[in-house]
């Protein structure tokens, strides 16, 4: 199980940044104002290593600022946390995406 940080929580954690294999991952599952929900699956994000000092201030404000290119998309379901969806998850879902 890797760790993670969260920004966003509703049902599930929906806003995640993790390093996978040597790479800083966003997980990010935005509100869709058109469906007045959530949707059901995480876009994939690499991002920059610079990104990883304004985590460890506790920002998030890189995502206003930070080209964000989607690499894939992975249905939330088949994601695998951790007893509270705050800590930890199974980062191998990510390996078909991140070589």
């Amino acid at each position: 199980m890797t760790s993670f940080q969260y920004g966003e929580f509703y049902d599930y954690p929906r806003c995640i940044v993790l390093a996978h294999r040597g790479k800083l991952v966003l997980l990010h599952s935005a509100f869709d104002d058109e469906r007045d929900d959530y949707p059901d699956e995480y876009t994939v994000y690499l991002l920059p290593g610079t990104v990883a000092a304004e985590l460890g201030d506790g920002s998030w404000r890189f995502l206003e600022k930070v080209p964000l290119d989607p690499i894939g998309q992975i249905p939330i379901g088949k994601v695998v946390f951790d007893s509270t969806r705050r800590k930890k998850l199974d980062a191998s879902i990510l390996d078909a995406l991140i070589t």
